[in-house]
């Protein structure tokens, strides 16, 4: 089935990112000149802080807020005594001390980054891994002829002592001497990343992951890509350029994209992509699903709807299960979610069909790069399963929280408000040396307060011998209501 990637950066503010196959959109990615991604950054560093209880650090890479290290991503190198770990946290490193970390996940709402000192470089065809002696092949390259060439190349591969490589699932039916090509540029980029080191004063950068065009055109291209579409000139030279330096023989894939409609309509993915956004997800046969994001895990529920095709109960369960099951793995990989998921499918009863769906999303989840693990399905009828957080969810870069509701999804009714400010004004009343006060709030909150708890606020004048005014401010949000004075 051949695929394209197409790239939409004509806007500077931000870049869009589709992979497609026959007008349906398998991947989606995006990226925003406001929030910058730092996944895969390495930056020379300096410990902040060490927490005994939580057995971690907290350090100072240059960025607003600390990145957080855990002990188990603290390379033995940097310990300061010959301890392999089973000391106390503080024993083993000490606040000012300098180190090298990378950025595993990027900060998000109010948790800082979360940092590795267990470096890792992606090449076109490899990970180099800098510190350590592990040498494997991707699990995804499955077929075992295959994998027995690629360890025979890497035994060819004049690796240094302390590095580690993994090969990735491009490097299928490459040859020794694309890879081994890969293995030398990385290493070029190691020792530059080493350089700097000596020569920067810490915390500074000294590795920046390359952009989005470039992460995914070296991450998603494959064989089956039939053609790489881009809409603005520049990022179509840097990507031309880039394909003819990782696989020459693609270059004539890349392509402009020249006319005047713009390159997601064309390819009807608009209307799709706003669907990302959605919590609910029509399927085909009538049910949805419902996608709930919360800080904690990502909630999922199955409905039937108006899917009654067949016999019986239990034959429409298992079929909209299993077209869920599918869906769900979909959008997982579309929207970028990930840590703990729950998904409530339509209960079964028999066993057979229980252990069909369970098999069924693993296999639907086979093509996602993250990496998955997927439990069994429980008295309940949920299934557990836990996807690897690659980048924030889409959202993060799309969405920034409501000022109404402040992230809650709700606000409290006007009745809310006003009864609240009532009760407070009481408090303020019955201090010895209450003065008058005066209630700035919103429109609506004023129309309510005027007419709904006039009476309340002349009784609360009286008895406290009080003089309460009203001012209203169109520009104030509903829970931003005031009270000066008292």
């Amino acid at each position: 089935m051949t695929t394209k990637i197409l790239i939409n950066a004509i806007a500077p503010e931000v870049c869009r990112i589709a992979k497609v196959q026959k007008s349906r959109l398998e991947e989606f990615h995006i990226e925003t000149a406001s929030r910058e991604i730092m996944k895969g950054n390495i930056y020379k560093a300096v410990i902040a802080r060490v927490e005994q209880g939580l057995q971690a650090v907290f350090v100072n890479y240059g960025a607003e807020r600390n990145g957080f290290l855990q002990k188990h991503e603290i390379h033995p190198d940097y310990f300061q005594n010959d301890s392999e770990g089973g000391h106390s946290i503080k024993q083993l490193v000490k606040p000012g001390q300098e180190i090298l970390v990378q950025v595993t996940k990027d900060p998000i709402q109010k948790k800082g980054a979360m940092l590795t000192t267990f470096i890792s470089l992606a090449g076109r065809h490899m990970v180099l891994m800098p510190g350590s002696r592990n040498k494997g092949i991707s699990r995804k390259i499955e077929d075992e002829g295959e994998r027995g060439r690629l360890k025979e190349i890497i035994g060819k591969l004049k690796i240094p002592e302390d590095f580690g490589v993994i090969i990735r699932t491009a490097s299928t039916k490459s040859t020794k001497v694309v890879i081994e090509k890969d293995f030398k540029d990385l290493m070029r980029v190691w020792k530059n990343i080493k350089k700097s080191v000596m020569e920067e004063i810490a915390p500074a950068l000294l590795y920046k992951e390359r952009n989005l065009i470039l992460r995914s055109i070296r991450d998603y291209f494959t064989s089956d890509v039939s053609e790489i579409l881009i809409d603005d000139m520049s990022a179509y030279r840097e990507a031309k350029k880039f394909v003819s330096i990782i696989s020459p023989k693609h270059t004539n894939i890349v392509k402009l994209h020249k006319e005047e409609k713009p390159i997601f309509t064309k390819f009807q993915l608009e209307e799709q992509i706003a669907s990302i956004y959605e919590s609910r997800v029509k399927l085909n046969s009538g049910g949805s699903i419902v996608i709930e994001q919360t800080e904690a895990m990502v909630s999922i529920d199955v409905n039937s709807g108006k899917a009654t095709g067949e016999k019986t109960v239990e034959k429409t369960a298992l079929v909209t299960n299993l077209e869920a099951a599918e869906e769900i793995a979909r959008q997982l990989c579309l929207r970028d979610l990930g840590g703990i998921i729950a998904i409530d499918f339509i209960d079964m009863k028999e066993r057979k069909h229980k252990t069909k769906l369970e098999q069924a999303l693993k296999t639907f989840s086979k093509n996602d790069k993250a990496k998955i693990k997927v439990g069994k399905i429980s008295g309940f009828g949920v299934i557990e399963m836990s996807r690897q957080r690659i980048r924030p969810s889409i959202e993060f870069g799309s969405f920034e929280p409501c000022p109404y509701c402040r992230g809650k999804g709700m606000t409290p009714s006007i009745q809310t408000l006003c009864l609240s400010l009532i009760r407070k004004l009481q408090i303020k009343a019955l201090k010895d040396n209450a003065s008058d006060m005066k209630l700035v709030v919103p429109d609506k909150v004023a129309d309510y307060l005027l007419n709904k708890k006039r009476k309340d606020i002349h009784n609360l004048e009286c008895k406290h011998s009080l003089c309460i005014t009203i001012e209203r401010d169109a520009l104030l949000l509903p829970e931003e209501s005031q009270i000066l004075g008292g």
